[in-house]
């Protein structure tokens, strides 16, 4: 029984589907080989009475939670309608204005952490954690999440700015295309569907391709580029010569034709195994392309993706399972704390805002004790990110959850217990959390980046670019806090020491400009290079000519 309980284990762990049979198999067939000498006929029905008693004990245990949940949800359901009051309160935080925000010198030491990631060399990862490639401590991950976190942090404080926050998205993507990186696959797929196609897009995986599409769609909708969109430009090379040739395009397509042949209609990614908030990151993305492109793809699976998201994956108490078998049916309970039911939050305030509120106010409920203290208990002692003992990626996926929402009094606790428990701590420039992981530190960038209805805005309602944007500019030597652009020219704040040469880019062709005080002229292209003096915190105002 301990190893068919380790082979469920693997097969939970990394989608291994021979491993419960071949394991139970191969049990019977030692237990056969073995002289047990004869077998008493008591023996035979004891333990058919056992077994007939255990039966009838779990049917009875398992009525017995149904009509309790039955009830709870009753009180839930009563519970919800009585805080329609309340909302304003709970949900208080003011939505972005419009104004030019600014990252402090703090922020942008943090934010250096994922630039530093990012800008190595392609086939170098170091400063990733490498401990497996199969659940939620894989380099994948830690790329995706760092990515959302720069592409975020780019759409709201320096959206006129290209140079190294280009450079860094378009490196993780370029980085999740590394075959170390998605080798783990061919593995997965021959012992979880039994094929041998190395390929991670192929079949259903969305804990590739729709997390790999996301960061596709976060990049273009963050920096006005669809460099991912052009034919083939994510190609995967195997070391025996195939090439499997991908874009943004090829992706979103992948996941509606999986959404349409998927028995649950939500898609797998170990194989076998279904995880909502998985399928909530894949929906955003094809929503984020639908609003790039100018299309409707989406429209054609709200309404089925809505309708087996509540009918397949609820608990009886109305909460969110982690994920279901496809073939079995076996959900697994709600385990892990705050995380699990705090995060997909995030992502269903795109795909349904009605319902990431309703789970939002059942959760939050469990957040905080009688005497307004946050509950440590309620947050998960061990780091999605690489299995240590720490809350980091509990305070921090809850935080962005919160942040989203607009509950400034959970983002405001859980980001002061996070600092409480995993301090900062700064080391030749960059700030980091020595117990938390690297997706710990790349969901933190996400909430920190974080502001009410800001990721569904991101995704429904890109802002346009234009005007004058930064571009080349020394990394680490000059750090760009804000940089935004409009009808009075750009706006920029950066911190650097000593003098620099700055780029410019989206000016006139030809045309008389100023920075600050300096005159200069573009070329033919509309680009510009400068020096500049700077002192720690430093303005840069770029205006035409008889602009203001």
């Amino acid at each position: 029984m301990a190893t068919f309980a380790v082979a469920l284990l693997v097969w939970f762990g990394t989608g291994n589907i021979l491993a419960p049979p071949v394991a139970w198999l191969g049990m019977a067939v030692g237990a056969a080989t073995m002289r047990h000498g004869a077998l008493r006929a008591a023996t035979i029905d004891m333990v058919l009475s056992g077994l007939a008693l255990a039966f009838v004990a779990l049917a009875l245990a398992m009525a017995a939670r149904f009509a309790l949940a039955q009830r709870q949800r009753k009180i839930d359901n009563a519970w919800l309608a009585s805080q329609s009051d309340r909302l304003s309160h709970i949900f208080n935080a003011a939505p972005d204005t419009g104004d030019a925000p600014e990252m402090s010198l703090d922020h942008l030491r943090r934010l250096r952490f994922a630039l530093d990631r990012a800008l190595q060399p392609l086939d170098q990862f170091n400063g990733f954690e490498k401990i497996d490639q199969f659940q939620t401590a894989a380099t994948r991950y830690q790329l995706n999440f760092l990515a959302y976190g720069v592409a975020l942090t780019q759409a709201r404080y320096t959206p006129a700015f290209r140079g190294y926050m280009h450079a860094a998205q378009i490196a993780l993507l370029d980085k999740q295309a590394q075959h170390q990186v998605w080798s783990y696959w061919k593995l997965e797929n021959l012992w979880g569907n039994l094929q041998a196609d190395p390929d991670p897009v192929a079949r259903e995986n969305i804990m590739y391709t729709g997390f790999v599409a996301l960061q596709m769609a976060l990049f273009s909708a963050s920096t006005g580029r669809r460099d991912f969109s052009q034919a083939g430009r994510f190609t995967l090379a195997h070391p025996s010569g195939r090439r499997y040739t991908h874009d943004a395009g090829s992706l979103v397509r992948r996941l509606e034709h999986e959404y349409t042949t998927s028995p649950y209609y939500l898609i797998a990614c170990e194989p076998n195994w279904v995880y909502p908030l998985c399928n909530t990151i894949g929906a955003s993305a094809i929503m984020a392309f639908d609003a790039q492109h100018g299309e409707q793809r989406w429209a054609g699976h709200a309404h089925d993706f809505r309708h087996n998201l509540e009918a397949e994956f609820l608990d009886g108490f109305g909460r969110y399972i982690p994920c279901k078998s496809a073939r079995t049916g076996l959900a697994l309970p709600a385990i892990g704390g705050a995380m699990p039911l705090a995060m997909p939050c995030f992502f269903l305030n795109v795909v349904a805002p009605d319902l990431a509120r309703r789970q939002w106010l059942l959760l939050r409920r469990q957040l905080f004790g009688r005497d307004g203290a946050l509950r440590r208990r309620a947050f998960w002692p061990i780091d999605t990110g690489n299995y240590g003992f720490s809350r980091a990626s509990a305070y921090s996926a809850t935080a962005l959850a919160a942040a989203e929402l607009g509950d400034s009094a959970v983002y405001a606790a859980c980001m002061d217990a996070l600092e409480a428990e995993c301090p900062s701590v700064l080391k030749d420039g960059v700030i980091h959390r020595l117990r938390a992981s690297v997706w710990a530190h790349g969901v933190e960038l996400m909430a920190r980046a974080g502001t009410r209805d800001g990721f569904r805005q991101v995704i429904g309602a890109p802002r346009a670019l234009a005007g004058p944007q930064l571009d080349s500019l020394p990394y680490p030597d000059i750090l760009v806090a804000s940089a935004h652009a409009g009808d009075n020219g750009l706006h920029a704040v950066l911190y650097g020491e000593g003098v620099h040469a700055i780029g410019l880019i989206g000016l006139q062709a030809h045309g008389q400009y100023f920075a600050n005080e300096i005159g200069f002229m573009a070329d033919a292209g509309g680009k510009a290079s400068l020096s500049m003096a700077f002192a720690g915190r430093t303005n840069l105002h770029v205006r035409a000519r008889g602009g203001r």
